[in-house]
């Protein structure tokens, strides 16, 4: 097995980077023109836009604005937002918010320089037209949870049919990431809670690697991250603004999602997050409780009904070195109090917009996770018809 490796971004973590350091970044790309691409407006609450505008001011950079990026990003407002970065030539965005916002900028730097695509949707189904690189990225990550920030990776909604699809390229991985914890400070305690299970997904999912032995880094890597995701959760369920916490939860979520966590691997799991994509693109429900509302159910179908050995191995693995426990039955229950900690869904009905599951909405779940998936349908209708109402 080969390794080819590199991380591309330039990292800045603590308080103040995006003061102190994004005006030098400008003047060193020797930035004209940024596209500043953001969501509801939470960057202003948290003061983030007032920054940005100032380092702007600062390195003589012309700013053009789009809002409206949605929490689970709709593939019309990434194309308007990329026929005004194509109208305006700017040459670099800025990603400031969430990993939704980051995800759609992604997309916005490759449709507009690669007129071929006529909509946003068009290169999510198919990103093999591409014949320019993206126009260059700056992230500037407000929550910790999917690690978007530094990778190449975007997941999108189509507005009409209600699908959410994966696509990679990687010219757009963001040159330069700013990781200010400030900036989560005014996250509620629910939004803080689904970033940290979706962190912790990733790193568990790529511990649920189908090789039969893990290379020794890869696996220490992943077993102390996930160690650190637990820690921060206790510390910032006693207390939401704890500065420490949230710092290490930022970094952890950075690293939890940019390749380091597969190396001499296979590339890790991966089946929750497609099975909970189908459930985000149905409700329209936040990714990372979406995640604990599968997790569960899925592994405990993967260990206890199909008796996988890899898996089964691996959950006492985590078990012992994350939740110190030496059991598969306490592995389950300890997962399941993590999540209950959290407050996150253990059932449907748990999201406020479910309000009741019918025949129809199983089998959306089951087609739209077979359109991404082959072979694994019983699978699939397994985890959604014993999730509970």
């Amino acid at each position: 097995m080969i390794t080819k490796f590199k991380l591309i971004p330039k990292y800045y973590l603590g308080q103040n980077v995006v003061i102190d350091y994004l005006p030098k970044e400008l003047k060193k790309h020797q930035v004209k023109t940024a596209l500043l691409v953001a969501g509801g407006g939470s960057i202003k609450r948290n003061k983030l836009y007032d920054h940005i505008k100032a380092a702007c001011k600062r390195a003589h950079v012309k700013l053009i604005e789009h809002w409206g990026i949605e929490p689970n990003p709709r593939d019309e407002g990434i194309y308007r937002a990329a026929l005004l970065a194509r109208k305006t030539h700017c040459d670099l965005i800025i990603a400031a918010g969430g990993g939704s916002v980051i995800d759609a900028a992604k997309v916005v730097g490759i449709v507009a320089k690669n007129p071929v695509y006529k909509d946003a949707w068009s290169y999510v189904l198919d990103n093999s037209r591409i014949t320019k690189p993206s126009i260059p990225l700056f992230s500037i990550i407000t929550l910790a949870a999917t690690g978007s920030e530094n990778n190449a990776g975007s997941v999108i909604n189509n507005a009409k049919t209600s699908l959410k699809y994966s696509v990679e390229t990687k010219s757009a991985i963001p040159l330069v990431c700013f990781e200010d914890p400030m900036y989560t400070m005014t996250l509620s305690p629910w939004q803080t809670a689904c970033g940290i299970f979706d962190v912790f997904s990733h790193l568990m999912e790529q511990y649920y690697d189908s090789a039969t032995h893990m290379f020794a880094w890869t696996q220490q890597y992943l077993l102390a991250s996930m160690k650190v995701v637990v820690n921060c959760a206790n510390r910032l369920a006693k207390n939401n603004s704890d500065y420490l916490a949230r710092t290490e939860l930022l970094w952890t979520s950075s690293m939890a999602l940019n390749n380091l966590g597969t190396i001499q691997t296979n590339g890790g799991d991966w089946m929750t997050h497609r099975l909970e994509h189908a459930v985000s693109a149905l409700w329209d429900v936040e990714h990372g409780a979406g995640l604990a509302l599968i997790c569960p159910t899925y592994l405990y179908y993967m260990c206890n009904v199909k008796k996988n050995k890899i898996f089964i191995a691996k959950s006492l693995e985590i078990g012992q070195n994350v939740f110190q426990v030496k059991t598969l039955s306490a592995y389950f229950k300890k997962l399941n109090e993590f999540i209950a900690l959290l407050k996150l869904p253990k059932r449907y009905g748990d999201f406020n917009n479910v309000k009741n599951v019918s025949d129809a909405n199983i089998q959306f779940l089951n087609k739209h996770f077979n359109g991404v998936v082959r072979n694994k349908q019983d699978m699939a209708k397994y985890v959604f018809s014993h999730i509970k109402p």
